[in-house]
């Protein structure tokens, strides 16, 4: 066992050089919403983590694959191993996202925004803190982000 937090416990599988996160039971992470000026959190649903999964791998390719579900209802994934620099500045983390083309909504609380992804929804880009990212040799990596769409009309903007 690597670690464990909020959200999950991480294993480290050796012969393939993975890491296998499980989610913690009835635990699928959460999201942000900006609700008259206020930051406002919420549970995600199953559904919800596994959307997260799509939309990472979409914008980073380095995105956790799922590969089934415990009997508790525990989402179990695999995710390569990342050599590098576990513990990159926060600025070059704000440049990283910023050059992938996101935006602060409110930089100090880690969350950031990809507008002009789908013409419907933003992309909202959650717990951005550089203890979640990894910097490696091919520059800095998201390794546990969370990721959900807002739809543009929302007043969560």
């Amino acid at each position: 066992m690597l670690a464990e937090g909020s959200e999950h416990r991480v294993l480290f599988d050796e012969q393939r050089s993975e890491v296998v996160k499980i989610t913690l039971p009835g635990t699928f992470g959460d999201y942000y919403e900006i609700i008259e000026g206020r930051i406002h959190q919420f549970d995600s649903t199953p559904e919800e983590y596994l959307l997260r999964m799509r939309w990472w791998e979409k914008l980073f390719s380095t995105a956790p694959v799922p590969i089934g579900m415990t009997e508790l209802g525990q989402i179990v994934s695999r995710q390569k191993f990342i050599l590098g620099d576990p513990d990159p500045t926060q600025d070059k983390v704000d440049q990283f996202l910023a050059e992938a083309g996101a935006v602060a909504v409110r930089q100090s609380c880690w969350l950031w925004k990809m507008v002009g992804v789908d013409s419907n929804f933003e992309v909202w880009i959650g717990d951005a803190r550089s203890d979640n990212f990894v910097l490696g040799s091919g520059g800095i990596i998201p390794i546990d982000i969370r990721i959900w769409r807002v739809p543009i009309s929302s007043k969560s903007r």
